[in-house]
């Protein structure tokens, strides 16, 4: 008994210290549709928080298909860290700010058969991530005003109601 005791306790300790070691992931980043037709990000961190880094990486959405078929190798993304913190605010996906020293990588555009991923990173209020993923379908079926997020799609007081909640 004592035996099954001692396992319980290492194991709570264990999940304790490998939970504390990565920084939380919430869904604070959406992507939409801007007016001038080009994808664009919303970057919502809690507050006043900064943000220290964002990067957007994308992946075959079919995760069975073989790295060697065509348009397989294909990237489509940028990455970049800051200084001094930014604060959150909108932008389109594939030109961050000159002053971000972003690194492309691969092709600047939406391209078909990708899930891309939107992070950015701060390191305030304990250290977190905001994130969204999506693919180009998940975009073309947005309506006038809304935006993806949280794997699904919502208006910009949703977005912001649910932005609320996961802070």
């Amino acid at each position: 008994m004592r035996r099954a005791g001692a396992r319980g306790t290492t194991a709570l300790v264990a999940a304790g210290v490998l939970a504390g070691c990565s920084p939380a992931q919430f869904s604070l980043v959406a992507a939409y549709n801007g007016d001038d037709g080009r994808p664009w990000i919303m970057l919502a961190p809690c507050g006043r928080n900064d943000i220290t880094s964002v990067r957007v990486l994308s992946r075959p959405t079919d995760r069975d298909r073989s790295p060697h078929a065509p348009g397989a190798e294909q990237e489509s993304g940028w990455r970049s860290g800051f200084d001094a913190g930014i604060g959150g605010g909108s932008l389109p996906l594939f030109e961050p700010p000159a002053s971000w020293r972003a690194q492309p990588d691969g092709e600047q555009r939406l391209l078909p058969g990708r899930t891309y991923h939107v992070e950015f990173y701060s390191p305030e209020d304990g250290a977190y991530y905001g994130q969204v993923y999506f693919t180009a379908e998940d975009l073309a079926g947005l309506e006038p005003g809304e935006v993806w997020a949280g794997h699904r799609s919502m208006t910009r007081k949703e977005f912001r109601e649910h932005r609320d909640h996961q802070c």
